[in-house]
């Protein structure tokens, strides 16, 4: 699409984003090779590659032919779209592990928590882009006055995702959008009052939920990172992913076992090409490896941060920032789990994972953000 009468071309865009996010990629594709081929599950490689060409297809589109600005009065379409497509998973979709949470095409399952949390954050942006000098000085009153349709099209979409039991996707959004608001000037107070608010639902849900929510918050307090072990040596069923992923992780040390080396891909690991991929990493190329995947996360990061920043379009800045912060609160988490930081919540690694729809989704955000990056000049 143009920008204006006149025909624009790209001139440069962030190239540390582009190494980095091409590095991450190719890892995640050699990593799904060697999970995939010991397992004797090849299909899964194909369809991750498959997925992977077409990830890298639309990003390039999104940077060299979307005139973001013009296409923001879909954003409300695009977020309808993600709730209709919420509501359709609770009709439609695919039970797995005490979660509703994707719609099977035959070869292919999409997850549409992953969609409706971007949508979330194109509409945060465009609605705060208009509303930022307000936000700055609002009391409740004005809160609710000026920003009622985000409370309302957040409680929407908050409300089908508990539905579907997919608590990480909540966690990570929940961090996202407040992460969006803070950015743009929000009071401080209101930002504790939301986290504290947050916690308590989480908390809520753990407590009074689905079963096995209580039960890996058990065996969180067991197998805690940060304090000392009181896991007793009887091995119990809910127990053995988080423990099989610490023992991976010690047998790696610093410098990993090697390609091919690695216990847990052997079955031992059950979630090892999606939640505990970083598991994983860290058992075959050790602490160091497992430190430059992260290190590549948070170079996209503070680059994208650093793309938002010097954006004059109040839109765009909030955009860039907020689909930042999406990925990267996703990649803290996940890592938080495979290191027994955070409790296990299921949830994929950025790039790495095996995963159409977050890989889609996730590249495509990565677009997004080199089309923010991106000089132009006319022809």
């Amino acid at each position: 699409m143009k920008r204006n009468r006149h025909q624009q071309v790209i001139v440069s865009y962030d190239k540390a984003i582009v190494i980095s996010y091409f590095i991450l990629v190719l890892a995640g594709l050699l990593i799904m090779l060697n999970l995939t081929a010991i397992q004797d599950e090849m299909g899964y490689f194909y369809r991750h590659a498959a997925f992977l060409a077409i990830s890298i297809v639309a990003a390039l589109m999104i940077l060299h032919f979307f005139d973001l600005n013009k296409l923001k009065p879909l954003n409300i379409v695009m977020l309808a779209g993600s709730i209709a497509l919420l509501v359709a998973v609770l009709i439609v979709g695919r039970t797995h592990k005490g979660g509703t949470r994707a719609i099977s095409l035959g070869f292919i399952s999409i997850q549409p928590s992953f969609i409706a949390r971007v949508a979330l954050i194109f509409y945060y942006a465009q609605h705060l882009s208009k509303k930022h000098e307000e936000l700055k000085e609002a009391n409740l009153q004005d809160l609710w006055k000026h920003f009622y349709p985000l409370v309302f099209a957040t409680a929407v979409v908050y409300t089908l995702i508990t539905l579907e039991r997919h608590l990480s996707t909540l966690i990570i959004s929940g961090m996202t959008l407040l992460g969006m608001v803070t950015y743009a000037g929000i009071r401080m107070r209101y930002v504790l009052s939301v986290s504290l608010v947050g916690i308590l639902l989480v908390f809520v849900i753990i407590t009074f939920g689905a079963q096995f929510r209580s039960a890996r918050l058990e065996t969180y307090k067991a197998y805690f990172l940060l304090t000392r072990n009181s896991a007793s040596d009887t091995l119990k069923a809910d127990d053995y992913q988080v423990r099989e992923s610490m023992t991976a992780l010690i047998r790696g040390g610093w410098f990993g076992t090697g390609v091919g080396k690695g216990r847990a891909k052997h079955f031992y690991l059950p979630e090892s090409r999606t939640d505990y991929v970083y598991t994983i990493i860290g058992e075959e190329f050790g602490f160091l490896g497992a430190m430059i995947i992260f290190g590549l996360h948070c170079l996209l990061f503070f680059r994208a941060f650093k793309v938002a920043q010097s954006q004059e379009d109040i839109y765009l800045r909030f955009l860039c920032a907020g689909l930042a912060m999406n990925i990267f609160f996703n990649v803290l988490v996940n890592t938080g789990v495979a290191m027994s930081i955070l409790p296990s919540t299921g949830t994929t690694l950025p790039f790495i994972s095996y995963g159409g729809t977050a890989l889609l989704v996730d590249s495509a955000s990565m677009g997004v953000i080199l089309n923010i990056s991106a000089k132009r000049r006319q022809l």
